[in-house]
């Protein structure tokens, strides 16, 4: 899994580790490597989400 930086309307960061990050209906969903989703992020609440791949996220 690699970790994923949302950055927010009103500037705050929050770091998701997740295998992916998919948008659906009105909100993103994050997933695990089994499948199962493991966060759900109000669309319209974000301005960005970034991947980071495994060297950068594991420093």
């Amino acid at each position: 899994m690699a970790n994923h930086l949302i950055t927010y309307l009103d500037g705050d960061t929050e770091t998701i580790t997740a295998s992916r990050i998919e948008p659906f209906g009105d909100q993103y969903v994050a997933y695990a490597d089994d499948g199962s989703a493991t966060a759900y992020i109000p669309i319209c609440s974000v301005r960005s989400v970034v991947r980071q791949n495994h060297d950068e996220a594991n420093r």
